[in-house]
C-alpha cells in the first residue's frame, strides 16, 4: 500500500480511527436514512410517471426486468462487499488492495450469471420488445461490480454512501421525464437504466481515487476468490431474503382467491419500507460491530445491549402504531376499500421489530466469520414460511401469508440468537425489550377492551409513551452511548 495512502488512514484523510469528536453513528444514520428518503421519493414520481406513459403491459415488462436484474444483482455481490468490509476493519492497512479485490470477485461472478441470466431470458414468454428491455438490463449488471457502497462502509464514509442513492434515483428520473413519452420504443426505459448505472460507477470509482484508494490493474485472482468463498453463505443468505419477501405473495396467489393478493401487496409495500430501514440502521452500525468484536468484546457487549434496549422501544413503538391505527392507515394510503387489508397488516407490522433486534445477531456472527449459521437459520426460516403459509393460506388468506411472513421471520432470529451466544458471545435480547412489551400488551389491552376504536388505540399508544416517558433515564443513556459508538469522523464533517 503507497505510504501516503497508509497515511492518509490513520491520520485522517479516509478517517481518525481513535479520536472521539461527536455523535458520527447518529449522523451517519440521518445521511442514510436521508438519502434513501429522496431516492425513495424521486423513485416514486418517477415510476408513477411511467405507469402512466407506458401500457399496462409494458410497464408490467419494466418491473418484471427490474426484478430479475435486481435478483441477479444480488447472486453477483455474493456477499463479498459485506467480507470486505470486515477485512478493511480488520486490516486497515490494506485497504487498496481489499478496495481492488472486492471489483475483481464481483467481476469473476458477473461473468457466470449475465450468460446464465441471457441464456434464461430465451425461456420467458415475452413479447420482442419485453426481451429486449431485458437483455438491456441484464447486459447493465456488468457496471454491478463497481458499486463501492462497501469501501465507504468499511471506511465510515457514510454521507459519501448515502449520496449515491439518490444520484441513482435522480439520474434515472432525468432520463425518463426526458425521452419517455406515449410511443417511446420500450427498450429505451433500459438504456436509461444502463446510462444511470454508468453514472453511479463513475461516481464510485471517482470517490474511490479521491480517497487515495484508485483500482489496482491486475487481478489477484486467488485473493479474490477467498472473498468469493467467504461471502458465499451471506450471499446465499441475501437470496433466501428476498425469497422470503416475494414467497407469500406467490403462496397466496396459489392457495387463495386472487383478491386477496391486493390485500397483502398494499400491506406488505408498507412495511418493506419499514425493512428498508432496519437494513440501513445495521449498514451503519456494521463497521463498529466489527471493529468491537475484533478489538474489545466488552465494547461490543457494551454497544449492543444498548442499541437492542434503543431499537426495542422504537421498533416496538412503530409496530404498536401501525396495530392501533391499521384500518385508518390502509385507509388513508390505499382508499376506503383497502381498509380489508387492515388484519394483515397488523400481522406484518410485527416483522419490523422482530427483524431489527434479530440484526445484532445476524450482523455479529457475519463480523465473526460465522455466516454460515445465519444461512442456516435463514434456509430454516425459508422452510418454516412454506409449511405455515401452506397450512394457514387456504382459511385465512392474506392473513395466513403474512403469518407465514412473520413465522420465518421470529424461526430465524430464535436460531440466529443461538448460534451467536454459542459462537460470539451472550447477547440478551429479552431483558431490555421486556418493558417496551409489557407496555405494549397494555396498549393493546386497552385498545381491545375499548372496542378497537379511534379513542382506545390513542389511549393505548398514550400508555405506551407515558412508559418510555417514565424510563427516559436508561433510555436516553442508551441511546448517547450508541449514538457515539462510532469513535472518528468523515471527510464531510
Amino acid at each position: 500500500m503507497p505510504r501516503n495512502a497508509r497515511e492518509s488512514l490513520s491520520n485522517g484523510r479516509t478517517g481518525r480511527f481513535f479520536s472521539k469528536s461527536g455523535p458520527k453513528l447518529l449522523r451517519d444514520l440521518l445521511s442514510l436514512a436521508g438519502g434513501q428518503a429522496v431516492s425513495m421519493l424521486v423513485g416514486f414520481i418517477t415510476f408513477a410517471y411511467l405507469a402512466r406513459q407506458m401500457a399496462p403491459e409494458d410497464y408490467g415488462m419494466i418491473e418484471l426486468a427490474i426484478s430479475v436484474a435486481a435478483f441477479a444483482a444480488i447472486v453477483i455481490e455474493c456477499g463479498a462487499g459485506t467480507i470486505g468490509v470486515r477485512a478493511l476493519a480488520m486490516q486497515p492497512d490494506r485497504a487498496q488492495t481489499i478496495a481492488s479485490q472486492v471489483p475483481v470477485a464481483r467481476f469473476i461472478m458477473a461473468l457466470f450469471v449475465l450468460p446464465a441470466a441471457f441464456l434464461l431470458s430465451h425461456f420467458a414468454n415475452l413479447t420482442p420488445a419485453g426481451q429486449a428491455l431485458l437483455w438491456v438490463y441484464i447486459a447493465s449488471l456488468i457496471f454491478a461490480p463497481l458499486k463501492q457502497e462497501w469501501l465507504l462502509q468499511g471506511l465510515e464514509y457514510m454521507s459519501l454512501a448515502a449520496l449515491a442513492r439518490p444520484i441513482r434515483s435522480l439520474g434515472f428520473a432525468a432520463g425518463v421525464f426526458l425521452l419517455v413519452h406515449p410511443g417511446t420504443p420500450l427498450v429505451t426505459v433500459g438504456w436509461i437504466e444502463c446510462a444511470t448505472l454508468a453514472l453511479v460507477s463513475a461516481y464510485y470509482v471517482a470517490t474511490q481515487y479521491a480517497l487515495r484508494l484508485p483500482l489496482r490493474a491486475g487481478w489477484p485472482i486467488r485473493d479474490a476468490l477467498r472473498f468469493l468463498r467467504e461471502g458465499a453463505a451471506v450471499g446465499l443468505s441475501n437470496m433466501l431474503w428476498a425469497f422470503m419477501l416475494y414467497a407469500p405473495m406467490m403462496m397466496l396467489a396459489v392457495l387463495a382467491d386472487p383478491v386477496q393478493s391486493a390485500w397483502l401487496g398494499a400491506a406488505q409495500r408498507l412495511v418493506i419500507s419499514l425493512l428498508v430501514l432496519s437494513f440501513i440502521y445495521h449498514f451503519n452500525l456494521y463497521p463498529a460491530i466489527t471493529r468491537s468484536l475484533h478489538r474489545d468484546l466488552t465494547a461490543w457487549d457494551r454497544v449492543m445491549r444498548a442499541s437492542v434496549h434503543v431499537i426495542g422501544w422504537g421498533g416496538i413503538l412503530v409496530a404498536l402504531t401501525l396495530t392501533l391505527f391499521a384500518h385508518q392507515i390502509m385507509s388513508f394510503v390505499f382508499g376506503d376499500a383497502f381498509a380489508t387489508a387492515a388484519p394483515a397488516l397488523i400481522c406484518l407490522a410485527w416483522a419490523f421489530p422482530l427483524r431489527l433486534l434479530s440484526g445484532h445477531a445476524r450482523w455479529s456472527l457475519i463480523a465473526k466469520n460465522e455466516q454460515n449459521h445465519l444461512l442456516r437459520a435463514e434456509i430454516v426460516g425459508a422452510a418454516a414460511m412454506i409449511t405455515i403459509g401452506i397450512l394457514t393460506i387456504p382459511h385465512l388468506g392474506a392473513v395466513g401469508a403474512a403469518l407465514s411472513f412473520v413465522g420465518a421471520i421470529l424461526t430465524s432470529a430464535v436460531l440466529t440468537q443461538i448460534a451467536v451466544n454459542r459462537k460470539v458471545g451472550p447477547l440478551d435480547i429479552l431483558s431490555p425489550c421486556l418493558v417496551p412489551a409489557g407496555a405494549a400488551l397494555a396498549a393493546l389491552a386497552i385498545w381491545v377492551l375499548w372496542g378497537m376504536q379511534p379513542w382506545g388505540a390513542v389511549a393505548g399508544l398514550g400508555l405506551y409513551l407515558a412508559a418510555a416517558l417514565v424510563r427516559r433515564g436508561p433510555l436516553i443513556a442508551d441511546f448517547v452511548r450508541v449514538a457515539y459508538a462510532k469513535p472518528h469522523d468523515d471527510v464531510s464533517d
